[in-house]
């Protein structure tokens, strides 16, 4: 190099690892409250900046391993502070990893483009140039991340493991290749240069980085849409059958009503009456159809009533349905479909016949249409992440609830759920236009 300009002091390389960890932290589920992540920051930021003093004590020839060391130290960091699992804190970890390389060589390629050398000027103005451009970069890259994690852990496999692994090991050995040798394609032998390509190459990993979550995120979001529209369309054709199956018992059950005078007419009176008894229990049992002035819910209630009936299950439901004319054929299917077929599958599990209880009401009250389901429960809820965990598997887990949330939400309403008293109560609000 025909000019020889010093490094990034090892204090701030610490520093800037220490604040990438805490972007990621504060946007993943945190393993305590306030105090105690107040204690793993400190502890954290003692804990890199120490390991980077004793890197910079290293001989060249072990740089390397001083820096495998540091982003040891950050994967620890993230671990002990969140709640998230081994895969996810290691990519997390070759996220901030990249973020720290790209903050703390822009910061000082600024420095020393404009305060090295620069007689005059004291330490106390590039102290604060760093931590301003500190602040504001860290604090626009804790904006974007929360749009990415908000809350939730990324629940990555182990292949996109290995993709953020790969990127991050790949951008820090490029961006520092003018360091270990100036003759390649890839290297500079001027130090602003060098200061200039590893800035570049940092920046360009990270949004290789950002766009890879980015179209995991779509991809998830592609999936979820399509498991939902595929529930929407199974509650559909649900209610389309059940509607066709109630339309033909109608019918039977009047045909076979003409039919009850050939059966008095048996001369033997114990058949004739074995007869007319099974004939009118299985009229009970087809005929009963609610009739509550919507022909969708009425349809609803109907096939599920029967289903409960057939297992066991005490169903009953007080419904006025005309003031439902409003919501669409499709959503109120969804919402009833799944609302009934969450509390059927709750009640199923329950060893006690007897605790095998649905109940559901709909009803005005102000200026809303009120939905209310419940069905005895023996246990406590479970939340996921701030979302109340189902024990279905697979792509639908979790979306019957989050369907009749959706479908709530379209018509200025909300869904809520509260577990009292062994009664799980859903109820969902639909304010009257």
């Amino acid at each position: 190099m025909t000019e020889i300009l010093p490094n990034i002091p090892r204090e701030f390389t610490g520093l800037a690892e220490w604040l990438a960890c805490v972007v990621y932290i504060l946007v993943l589920p945190r393993r305590w409250g306030v105090a105690g992540t107040v204690a793993a920051l400190a502890g954290g930021l003692g804990l890199l900046v120490g390991v980077q003093l004793f890197a910079g004590t290293l001989p060249q020839y072990l740089w390397t391993l001083g820096m495998g060391l540091a982003a040891a130290c950050m994967l620890a960091f993230v671990g002990i502070a969140t709640t998230v699992n081994a895969r996810d804190a290691g990519y997390v970890t070759a996220r901030a990893f990249v973020l720290a390389e790209l903050v703390a060589s822009l910061e000082w390629q600024i420095h020393a483009f404009y305060f090295h050398p620069e007689p005059g000027v004291t330490a106390l103005f590039p102290t604060l140039v760093l931590l301003a451009l500190y602040a504001a970069a860290f604090g626009v890259a804790h904006v974007l991340e929360r749009r990415h994690f908000d809350g939730a852990a990324p629940a990555v496999g182990s292949r996109l493991l290995a993709i953020a692994i790969a990127m991050a090991v790949g951008t820090f050995g490029l961006s520092n290749l003018s360091f270990v040798t100036p003759n390649t394609p890839f290297s500079g032998e001027i130090s602003l240069e060098v200061f200039y390509i590893r800035t570049l190459v940092d920046l360009a990993g990270y949004i290789a980085l950002y766009a890879q979550h980015e179209q995991l995120r779509k991809q998830r979001a592609d999936l979820e849409v399509a498991a939902m529209d595929a529930i929407l369309r199974t509650q559909h054709d649900q209610y389309l059958a059940a509607k066709r199956d109630i339309e033909l018992v109608s019918r039977a059950s009047h045909d076979l009503k003409h039919h009850l005078a050939v059966i008095r007419s048996e001369r033997d009176p114990e058949q004739r009456g074995k007869h007319l008894d099974a004939l009118e229990e299985s009229l009970n049992e087809f005929g009963a159809a609610f009739d509550t002035g919507n022909p969708v819910l009425d349809t609803v209630l109907t096939s599920k009533a029967r289903y409960c009936r057939s297992r066991g299950i005490n169903f009953t439901a007080v419904a006025d349905g005309g003031a439902l004319g409003f919501v669409d054929v499709m959503d109120l299917a969804s919402i009833c479909g799944n609302a009934l077929d969450n509390a059927i599958e709750s009640v199923l599990r329950l060893p006690d016949p007897e605790q095998r209880l649905i109940r559901v009401a709909v009803f005005n009250q102000a200026r809303f249409v009120v939905l209310k389901f419940e069905n005895y429960f023996d246990g406590e809820l479970r939340y996921e992440e701030g979302e109340l965990a189902t024990r279905k598997v697979g792509g639908t887990h979790g979306l019957g609830l989050k369907s009749i949330r959706q479908a709530a939400e379209k018509y200025g309403g909300e869904a809520t759920f509260v577990g009292r008293d062994n009664w799980f109560t859903l109820t969902v609000l639909l304010p009257l236009s």
